[in-house]
């Protein structure tokens, strides 16, 4: 699920520092997180950094305006440790969403870090739009340090970008400020590939500093829903061109080219923003969908299609309603690999369609998918597992470093023998028996005639073999 923060879209309904606010904003975050968790969803996209500003305590960047009211001022609580804790006393993943780049869509800020910013000459703009300059290597290390403070400084779970990188349809001209830049550098190159690759700089540059200071966390990106069409990227990079007829215009506007990004390996899962109806004239879901689906897997990664339920919103009708069932089936259908995954925009939306989502795609609990390639840590199996009433115990597994250790909890009925309980596949315990999964060693079991298992549950979704529990 994301929530978006820039310009309260989803949260907070009002910013400010009073106690009255700072309540009202929490109850408003324990709500959504509440319906999250009601639905079965396994991770929250939580937009902590959207102009260049933060929900979190930062030496870096000022405080957020969209949750204080005023850029640079505390609200006076840490919006993500909020977030991250209460997530976690739910049994959601929580990802920090950052806007790499994006500095502003018209304002001209003044705080103490944007003068500083001013005077540095860091940033480049273009009719309304700001960012800070993707070609400069000092902002492309400040953008990693400022991921660093979050992966370092907080228990997420994950780190996702989106699609804001240079400002929309910046000319390539001899006039634009970072032109003689791009000539000093790289003349032999064009002036568009030279934009692509200071992006494509800036996302290896943060996959590296994860892989060191957290291994155990993943990092996404979320890019526009169409990319690598027959004349843009899809032959520099070995895949087949997307063969819809909508444009690929992130590549020549925003300079983002995801399909190079898949390709490098410099992110672990793709989350396509197909913002479109099944039966788009020009930008169809389905077909879309498949194409990302194999480029995620020709690369070696995963595909996450983001939805939108705006539709829903604007005209709320049966077909409407259908179209975003379906295309949450579409992503799970058209996985190669099977490791499928949606993300929902966005959180103000989700009381419109959660019960048609419950029903029809969400009835039961799930784990996120396993990413082979990453650092596999590997844990005991619980012990000491115990039963109160409904609250199922165990013995904490101790982490090898920041990692956090989790656990994964089911119920098989006390009918249903235990070798018939596993997966055919192999793969642990049948998703069907899953009650969920927690970060404590604790979790409430629906009562009856059960038998209950714990695994532990290493970073990567890596399960350890089940610890059994008969009364």
């Amino acid at each position: 699920m994301w929530i978006a923060t820039v310009w309260g879209i989803d949260w907070p309904s009002k910013a400010g520092t009073t106690p009255e606010i700072q309540k009202k904003q929490k109850d408003e975050m324990i709500e959504m997180l509440d319906r999250c968790e009601r639905l079965n969803l396994t991770t929250v996209c939580f937009q902590v950094r959207s102009m260049s500003d933060v929900m979190f305590k930062s030496k870096l960047e000022p405080w957020s305006s969209f949750v204080s009211g005023k850029r640079g001022v505390s609200p006076g609580w840490d919006p993500l440790e909020f977030v991250v804790d209460e997530c976690h006393k739910r049994g959601l993943e929580c990802y920090a969403w950052v806007n790499p780049f994006r500095w502003s869509t018209g304002t001209n800020y003044s705080t103490p870090q944007d003068n500083e910013w001013k005077l540095r000459c860091w940033l480049l703009r273009h009719e309304k739009y700001t960012v800070l300059n993707p070609g400069l290597e000092e902002v492309r290390s400040h953008v990693v340090e400022l991921c660093r403070e979050i992966v370092t400084g907080y228990k997420v779970d994950g780190l996702i970008f989106d699609d804001y990188f240079y400002p929309n349809r910046i000319p390539e001209t001899d006039d634009i400020p970072d032109y003689s830049q791009y000539i000093k550098e790289s003349p032999w190159m064009t002036f568009g590939d030279w934009r692509r690759a200071n992006v494509h700089k800036a996302i290896a540059d943060v996959y590296a500093m994860i892989e060191e200071e957290r291994p155990d966390i993943v990092f996404g990106i979320s890019p526009a829903g169409v990319a690598g069409k027959d004349d843009t990227s899809s032959a520099k990079w070995g895949m087949e061109p997307c063969g819809v007829k909508a444009a690929d215009w992130q590549y020549s506007e925003i300079y983002s080219d995801p399909l190079g990004l898949l390709y490098q390996r410099t992110v672990d899962f793709i989350s396509p923003q197909i913002y479109w109806h099944t039966d788009h004239a020009t930008a169809p879901y389905a077909p879309i969908a498949q194409w990302w689906s194999e480029a995620a897997n020709l690369y070696g990664r995963h595909f996450y299609g983001s939805v939108t339920m705006e539709h829903i919103a604007k005209n709320d009708t049966k077909a409407n309603r259908v179209q975003i069932v379906n295309q949450v089936g579409y992503n799970r259908s058209l996985s190669i690999d099977g490791n499928s995954g949606v993300i929902i925009y966005s959180a103000k939306y989700l009381p419109l369609i959660s019960k048609e989502l419950k029903d029809a795609r969400f009835s039961m609990p799930s784990l996120t998918p396993v990413m082979s390639w990453k650092h596999q840590y590997e844990y005991p199996k619980p012990s000491g597992v115990k039963l109160d009433g409904d609250l199922l115990t165990w013995n904490p597994v101790r982490s090898e470093g920041r990692e956090q250790v989790r656990y994964t909890v089911y119920a098989i009925p006390s009918s249903v023998a235990t070798d018939d309980a596993m997966d055919e596949f192999g793969d642990g315990i049948c998703g069907e028996y899953l009650v969920g999964m927690t970060y404590d060693a604790r979790k409430k079991v629906p009562k009856g005639d059960y038998v209950y298992a714990v695994c532990t549950y290493a970073p990567q979704s890596i399960e350890s073999a089940p610890t059994f529990f008969r009364r």
